[in-house]
């Protein structure tokens, strides 16, 4: 039975669009009638579908969207001590074309810094009331702090770790040099008390290495609330392959009190040693 159904509906379908003269039919007459059929099943999809549309593009839809917060001026000798977020989420109720706009849309949230507190369901609903038809149900977080402090300059010294590998043989003439070796950092007093070295985090990692070494390192900051003098520096460090040299010395005493007398067997030592291959004819 459902199987005799499947093919009533599709043979109906079918007979709509598809090109060809029943038998004992006139071909223009049926070419006109798939034609008429056709634009008849059309129209109505489209009917169809502009009132799906109308009712509900004129329903009630709840979304949730992150609307960006803009940070005011703040005063040159003040700095934040503390991160402000960078969205606010926002659930919005409404219909669907305002909430489509403000969904690819979304409109920045001013923040005054001069309030120490900062109530953002007024502000998001200052912002929304341009919209009509929208409700703002729920704003996260509800209330921020804005604290402000006496922004200094502190300038500290630049720390990098290294790793070096070395081929046989070869190794550093002195230790690697960092240029500039030191950063200002700008920020609020609170923030700069406990800072008394800039660590660059990323580790320099190289291997294999027999020539002099040449690199710029980028110097990170991820405090949003610091401000650095400078974003790289230079490392430089001398190359060179080594060669065993070996050289004998005497003992000797020093501060013996007069009258005494120390013999030492045997009388020397051999002292071996490293020396870069250049340096080698100079000893």
């Amino acid at each position: 039975m459902a199987d005799n159904s499947y093919q009533n509906i599709k043979e109906r379908i079918l007979s709509y669009v598809k090109k060809g003269t029943k038998p004992g039919g006139d071909e223009a007459e049926n070419k006109l009638v798939t034609k008429e059929g056709a634009l008849v099943f059309v129209f109505a999809y489209l009917i169809a579908i502009s009132l799906w549309f109308a009712v509900n593009l004129n329903g009630i839809f709840n979304i949730s969207v992150n609307m960006p917060l803009e940070i005011g001026d703040i005063p040159a000798d003040l700095a934040l001590t503390d991160n402000l977020p960078e969205y606010v989420e926002v659930s919005l109720s409404g219909t669907a074309l305002p909430l489509i706009n403000l969904y690819n849309n979304p409109p920045s949230i001013p923040i005054d810094v001069e309030d120490s507190e900062v109530n953002l369901f007024n502000q998001v609903r200052q912002q929304i009331n341009s919209y009509q038809e929208v409700e703002v149900s729920k704003v996260e977080p509800i209330l921020i702090s804005v604290n402000l402090e006496q922004k200094i300059t502190k300038k500290v010294p630049i720390k990098l770790n290294w790793d070096l590998e070395f081929e046989t043989r070869f190794g550093l003439i002195s230790d690697p040099q960092i240029s500039p070796d030191s950063v200002s950092i700008t920020g609020a007093v609170s923030q700069m008390t406990a800072i008394n070295e800039w660590v660059i985090e990323d580790t320099l990692k190289l291997s294999g290495v027999k020539d002099d070494i040449a690199q710029t390192i980028p110097v990170t900051n991820n405090n949003p609330l610091l401000e650095l003098s400078l974003d790289e520096v230079s490392l430089t460090a001398n190359v060179s392959e080594f060669t065993e040299n070996e050289v004998s010395v005497y003992i000797r005493t020093r501060n013996l009190p007069r009258g005494q007398n120390i013999t030492y067997n045997p009388s020397s030592i051999v002292i071996k040693y490293d020396v870069p291959l250049e340096q080698f004819s100079e000893l």
